[in-house]
């Protein structure tokens, strides 16, 4: 197996294209990763048949296998290998690694939710926010900056993962998208903006992104209205429609209200860093927690 560099347009055309044909997720794409790695790299099999992208950090000339914000999971595209001689390969190119995994891997499971088409079964939670919510209407038009200052002030303070530093990643990886394959659909009340939420777009699914509403119109069920119209609009194209997932046991109830099945993925975790590397972080750590 070797490792190739995200360094070129033409190392990039060449990964989408497997992607594309093996059907993998929107994470894989490389304008996905352009817009939430630092860095970015292929493990391919030696025929170039298979492969999975590699995100990762530099500290301390240690390189670190990371998820970045905003991304779910990394997958294998391609023919399936053995577990073992993949988790080989990434050991010898990074010493340490945090890395959430999708496709053929059976370790440290976590799960992410998702809706086949003709699945949509809302339970009496759903039904109750909804009926909540009929003032309210729902329209697809972009507006980025809206949402943007609306996901910072009603999301920083109380998601993790959410603040000045990711926040400039989130808008970086809409406007890639922007006019391509992102919808923002958008909550109303009497022609008051209220809020809205975005989706990612590929042959197969339809991939929330990240959404939000003011408190009030969150307490009189904006998003169940807001994500009901986004699940008919994947489920009316033939598409599943993934809720983006959260291992937060309230949200993933919230997205059960819809009929939502779970879905494992799995999480690499080593370090075999330098024993000064591992000082040097088990300091910088506790200094950042103070």
């Amino acid at each position: 197996m070797q490792l190739i560099q995200a360094n070129s347009d033409e190392v990039k055309k060449q990964w989408d294209k497997l992607v594309s044909l093996h059907g993998a997720s929107v994470f894989s794409e490389s304008i996905y990763l352009d817009a939430t790695a630092e860095n970015w790299a292929v493990l391919y099999t030696d025929d170039f048949k298979s492969g999975i992208a590699c995100p990762f950090v530099v500290k301390g000339g240690v390189k670190i296998l990371v998820t970045p914000f905003f991304n779910r999971y990394m997958e294998w595209v391609g023919d399936l290998i053995p577990e073992e001689e993949i988790m080989e390969a990434l050991k010898k190119e990074f010493p340490v690694s945090d890395l959430q995994i999708g496709r053929g891997f059976s370790l440290n499971q976590q799960m992410y939710q998702k809706l086949d088409p003709g699945k949509l079964k809302l339970n009496q939670q759903a039904k109750r926010s909804l009926n909540k919510s009929t003032e309210y209407t729902v329209t697809r038009a972009e507006d980025i900056s809206s949402m943007m200052e609306l996901v910072r002030n009603e999301l920083s303070n109380r998601i993790h993962g959410i603040n000045e530093q990711t926040l400039p990643i989130l808008e970086d990886l809409v406007t890639r998208y922007r006019s391509r394959r992102m919808g923002q659909f958008n909550l109303h009340k009497e022609n008051v903006w209220l809020g809205g939420l975005w989706i990612l777009e590929n042959d197969s699914t339809v991939l929330y992104l990240k959404g939000t509403t003011t408190e009030e119109a969150k307490k009189s069920g904006g998003m169940y209205k807001l994500m009901l119209a986004a699940i008919e609009y994947a489920h009316s194209k033939g598409k599943v429609f993934d809720f983006g997932g959260s291992n937060v046991e309230s949200v993933r109830r919230f997205n059960l209200n819809f009929g939502a099945e779970d879905s494992v993925y799995s999480r690499l975790s080593w370090n075999n860093a330098p024993f000064w590397w591992k000082i040097v972080k088990l300091i910088r750590d506790k200094w950042i927690k103070k």
